[in-house]
């Protein structure tokens, strides 16, 4: 009874991280294509400037507003990927002990993205409300402010998998990770290291030829 329940609840989870993943890739390519329409809007402006003497009307609103496109939406991929800064401390400890470290984070993350959701959805509420806009040309706040609590939200669900996903394997050491980031080891941190080393050097020589 005890190893069916174990299986239907891999599945559940297995199937929530399919489900929250297309997501999460969608909200990161958006970021993507944010920053690459600013990068795209600041040459134009630059050249704009410089060579024909022209600005591009409302160019610090615009950029403003685009900000927390890329500066949020790509957040809760980060974490499911585990892309964000780690400590090299814990990487010689077993892997259940470092589940353990991993499931104290995420849910002290998930304590503070759930404040921060709460905070950041009353000021969307209050931008939408009064009819806040920026100073040039008069943008509407609301739309880029609501990105906020939306892209904490994804990231919300995203921990509570993770959370999830560590109890899991806490509680069956032997099980298969499921929505939780790959663990690596310190020895395959070096390996990897030595063949990116290996691989720039073999490059350099035929480059040499």
């Amino acid at each position: 009874m005890a190893a069916d329940d174990r299986a239907q609840s891999s599945v559940f989870l297995r199937r929530a991280d399919a489900l929250l993943s297309p997501v999460e890739d969608s909200l990161n390519i958006i970021a993507a294509l944010a920053i690459f329409f600013l990068m795209f809007v600041g040459v134009a402006q630059i050249v704009g400037r410089t060579v024909f003497d022209f600005a591009i009307y409302g160019y610090i609103d615009w950029i403003e507003q685009a900000s927390s496109l890329f500066a949020f939406l790509g957040i809760a991929y980060a974490q499911r990927l585990g892309s964000h800064i780690g400590m090299d401390l814990t990487m010689n400890w077993q892997p259940s002990n470092r589940w353990k470290i991993e499931l104290f984070g995420v849910v002290m993350i998930f304590a503070i993205v759930t404040v921060l959701i709460y905070a950041s959805f009353t000021n969307f509420l209050r931008a939408y409300q009064i009819g806040d806009s920026t100073m040039d040309i008069k943008l509407p706040t609301w739309p880029a402010k609501l990105m906020v609590p939306l892209a904490l939200s994804v990231l919300w669900l995203r921990l509570s998998l993770q959370a999830w996903g560590y109890m899991r394997l806490i509680a069956h050491p032997g099980a298969d990770p499921i929505a939780v980031p790959k663990l690596i080891t310190l020895e395959t941190q070096v390996k990897d290291e030595i063949a990116d080393a290996l691989g720039r050097e073999e490059a350099e020589r035929k480059e040499a030829r």
